[in-house]
């Protein structure tokens, strides 16, 4: 999982949203992860990056 900064995560999130996830078949959608900004599968629920 890719850990971004918070100047860089809207870049980083851009970059990856709507791509395919590296774990499964589901694509990459922006949510919350444990009460973090994060890019998600929407399938499997991991995370490809978080911005603490």
């Amino acid at each position: 999982m890719a850990r971004a900064e918070r100047g860089g995560a809207r870049e980083l999130f851009a970059r990856l949203e709507g791509r395919a996830c590296t774990y499964c078949d589901g694509d990459l959608v922006r949510e919350r992860y444990k009460g973090d900004r994060a890019v998600v599968c929407v399938e499997c629920g991991t995370p490809a990056a978080r911005a603490l």
